[in-house]
């Protein structure tokens, strides 16, 4: 038996996040402006200054949990702009408090700002679902919330709203009390350590194997952030397969390139000539 089930993250791997988020970023720039007090052109600077800073040491800074990164700056342009309050207030001293900051970063930055996201799928993406659903069976896993992506998998020129979708997979929330993997692993050209501890994510692509009685090699898992969508499955036994973006780090490419279970295209088309591949 090959590969039986193809795991879709959506924002970024189906669709070009960078181009989607442009709207959203300009609003948290401005409203984080208006937080700090600044003027558009003082957070304009600002913000250039702070994103050099993190692009300079991309594995230096993303999203906290506690002390902990849990996805790079680079995982995609909210998570940037996340980052970059992040700086922002420490630069000025406030919101010092971690519950407080994440309050206004998730509650009311990202919240008020998601709305303004356009919709913008890669120029593959109806040719990529169609073979793919043909060949395989597939299913969507995302941290976004389901009604919103299939919404948006409705807008599509074809129908493909058998496609399920688990949304709110909370990629990025750790567990540590969750001690059936190790609580990081190392890989080069990080420099820190990469958290594993992903439970409710394990637990939605664990029951998606189960329900179908498959292991984990018969399942592949298509992603565009290594650290964020593919380094548990991979850790799970899963192939995966990196769709890298421009922002994506030589170093993750390298990582996920050299994995023995892992592949990496920046083409979704080449994606179903690796899968068949898998499956022969």
């Amino acid at each position: 038996m090959g590969i039986e089930l193809v795991i879709l993250d959506f924002d970024g791997t189906l669709t070009d996040i960078d181009k989607e988020a442009i709207p959203a970023v300009e609003g948290w720039k401005k409203d984080i402006g208006n937080e700090l007090r600044l003027s558009t052109p003082e957070i304009d600077k600002k913000w250039s200054v702070a994103q050099a800073k993190i692009k300079e040491n991309p594995t230096n800074y993303g999203w906290l949990s506690d002390s902990r990164i849990v996805a790079p700056a680079y995982a995609d342009p909210l998570v940037m702009a996340r980052t970059i309050s992040e700086l922002l207030f420490d630069e000025a001293g406030v919101y010092m408090d971690r519950s407080e900051r994440e309050t206004i970063l998730q509650n009311r930055f990202f919240k008020r700002n998601y709305d303004l996201m356009r919709i913008v799928f890669k120029d593959e993406v109806v040719g990529f679902l169609g073979r793919v659903c043909d060949k395989f069976n597939v299913c969507i896993v995302t941290n976004s919330e389901t009604e919103c992506v299939a919404k948006k998998v409705a807008q599509l020129p074809r129908e493909y709203s058998n496609i399920p979708i688990h949304g709110d997979a909370k990629k990025y929330i750790l567990d540590l009390k969750w001690e059936d993997v190790p609580e990081s692993v190392d890989r080069q050209g990080y420099g820190r350590p990469l958290f594993l501890q992903r439970r409710k994510y394990a637990a939605i692509l664990l029951s998606l194997m189960s329900n179908r009685g498959l292991k984990p090699d018969n399942v592949v898992i298509v992603g565009d952030v290594y650290e964020l969508d593919l380094l548990l499955p991979e850790h799970l036994g899963m192939h995966i397969v990196l769709t890298p973006r421009d922002s994506t780090p030589a170093f993750e490419i390298e990582v996920a390139r050299t994995s023995p279970l892992g592949y990496v295209t920046r083409s979704l088309m080449e994606v179903i000539a690796h899968l068949e591949s898998c499956s022969d």
